[in-house]
């Protein structure tokens, strides 16, 4: 990499090889470690002697990963890699509260465009340009005294055995409080930069490779329509909302203080207060659900290792339909395949970007061509962060002042909640909307079903927007909103009995129950179906005690 000119008019300082890894190691943990420095500060607060050594350890595990990846004339790449990852890192974690584990790697190459815009902020990038970029290319400009290949065989291993056993010696100083802080404390290292990041990196790398062509076992291939859905006289029509980022918490069905869901609360939907995610990102939440394997058993591998939900109603003779106006659709209908929103079906509702309005004309388009019976997915953009103000019609936004931009800094936090519960407003004006139409329409037998996949952090203990490593994830991401909306057409077709379904709302339920819930609501037959885990069959008529 080329200086700039007014530095080539510096003279150029000439180091060892190992004296600027040192430097650079200093830099690294001392400006971009913040997170790890007050979670280390917090575990040990009347013992700094215990903090600086532990800290010595770390810093000595940096200067290792430097001198282990970058011998010879790869130090400078390397180390203004490091530091440009470490200085990205440092930024979100410290402005966010964000860890970067492999869900989030997973995120950040995900994520479309539109949603990724929206964390890419002047703030953002004066801070990386500082921190990283700055010193990244500062690394070019002293010249580094380089040894011959023969010494360098003996240097490399010697450089990274010595920065070993001072990480060694470290730990082992005080190794019954240093064990038993890693054992318990995964967010300290995990606050670590670059380390948590290349750790993250490394493990997103290895499960895209066991995962790149994977090949669906048959699963569910018994399914067929049960006698209720048989003797059906019309179609039966099921529209399933996979909601976004809307947390239990601010849901006013739920018991929220303030009136976010008022269209619901005049509906006669079934609301489930005490719901528990999979995961705390889409990525990992959406598949987990349509997969049946349950939060105990799910992992990327397996759940993209077997057909799902949506192959088993197709299987069923149940025509499953996904549209999009999200990310995608996580891999679930790539088999029945799936259509993201397009802005001319409803260009009141996708003046800036898609609100979930313009979800409302797939939902007429299918009620006017059905002609058999019908899952319709629909996965919404509903409160995902940071752009909450984009989220909601200006119409509806009944909360402020409210939150006008992504970076949370210019906010104060009344107005981030206000913007976000504006979003749930509109969240609650889609659903309602939906189940105006799927009533009024007499040419299917209709339900709704709505649950979102994760939750939301709002500023609670410093932690704002989701995909929290599980082993901290807070409640706020993990509780989310579960309703029903059952047509009497529906019920009576069905044989399912609504009071006793209010009444199994209130007790604890989770993403585990909505695969067999759902082919428990269309009365799917198939072995894969777990009565135990079906909402509903404790509930059907011919079952009722």
């Amino acid at each position: 990499m080329p200086l700039p000119a007014f530095l080539r008019r510096i003279p150029r300082p000439v180091l060892p090889h190992s004296a600027l890894n040192l430097l650079i190691s200093s830099w690294v943990m001392l400006a971009l470690n913040h997170g790890f420095w007050s979670r280390l500060m917090a575990q040990f607060p009347g013992s700094p002697g215990r903090v600086v050594i532990f800290g010595i350890g770390v810093w000595a595990l940096t200067l290792m990963t430097l001198e282990l990846f970058g011998p010879g004339r790869l130090q400078k790449p390397v180390a203004a890699i490091l530091i440009m990852v470490a200085a990205a890192a440092s930024y979100y974690e410290r402005n966010f509260g964000v860890l970067i584990d492999r869900e989030m790697v997973r995120n950040i190459f995900e994520t479309t465009y539109t949603e990724s815009r929206h964390l890419v902020t002047l703030r953002m990038g004066v801070a990386i340009f500082l921190t990283g970029v700055v010193p990244a290319a500062l690394v070019f400009w002293p010249k580094v005294r380089r040894v011959g290949l023969v010494h360098q065989l003996w240097r490399w291993p010697t450089g990274v055995a010595l920065s070993f056993a001072l990480m060694v010696g470290a730990l082992f100083s005080h190794y019954k409080d240093y064990s038993a802080m890693l054992r318990e404390r995964h967010d300290l290292m995990g606050a670590y930069q670059p380390g948590a990041s290349l750790t993250a990196g490394i493990r997103f790398a290895r499960e895209q490779w066991k995962t790149a062509d994977p090949v669906a076992a048959p699963w569910g291939r018994d399914a067929k329509p049960g006698t209720a859905l048989a003797s059906a006289d019309k179609p039966v029509l099921l529209v399933v909302f996979v909601g976004e980022t809307v947390r239990a918490q601010n849901f006013g069905l739920n018991g929220y203080a303030r009136d976010t869901t008022p269209e619901l609360a005049k509906r006669d939907v079934i609301a489930f207060t005490d719901a528990t995610s999979c995961g705390t990102s889409t990525a990992v939440s959406v598949p987990c659900m349509f997969s049946g394997l349950g939060q105990a058993g799910y992992s990327r591998e397996a759940a993209l290792g077997r057909e799902n939900l949506m192959d088993i109603l197709g299987q069923a003779g149940i025509r499953p339909l996904w549209a999009d106006n999200n990310t995608g659709d996580q891999n679930v209908a790539k088999r029945t395949g799936w259509s993201r929103i397009d802005a001319t079906l409803a260009p009141e509702a996708c003046k800036v970007e898609c609100t979930d309005e313009a979800l409302l004309p797939v939902i007429r388009d299918t009620l006017a061509g059905i002609d058999r019976d019908t899952v319709l997915v629909l996965h919404m953009i509903g409160s995902h962060g940071p752009a909450y103000f984009l989220r909601s019609a200006p119409e509806r936004a009944g909360f402020s002042p409210a939150c006008e931009t992504a970076q949370f800094a210019d906010c104060s936090t009344e107005e981030i909640v206000n913007a976000y519960d504006n979003s749930i407003r509109e969240t609650d004006h889609v659903l309602a909307s939906t189940i105006d139409m799927l009533a009024d329409a007499q040419n299917v037998i209709p339900a709704m079903v709505y649950m979102s996949d994760h939750g939301e952090s709002l500023g609670e203990n410093g932690l704002y927007l989701h995909a929290a490593p599980s082993f901290m994830a807070p409640a706020e991401q993990v509780k989310v909103p579960f309703i029903l909306w059952l047509d009497p057409r529906f019920t009576a077709v069905m044989g399912l009995d609504r009071s006793c379904l209010a009444y199994e709302a209130a007790k604890p339920v989770s993403h585990d129950n909505f695969f067999h819930t759902v082919l428990g609501l269309m009365d799917v037959s198939t072995s894969v179906r777990n009565p135990g885990l079906d909402l509903t069959a404790p509930c059907r008529k011919d079952v009722i005690m």
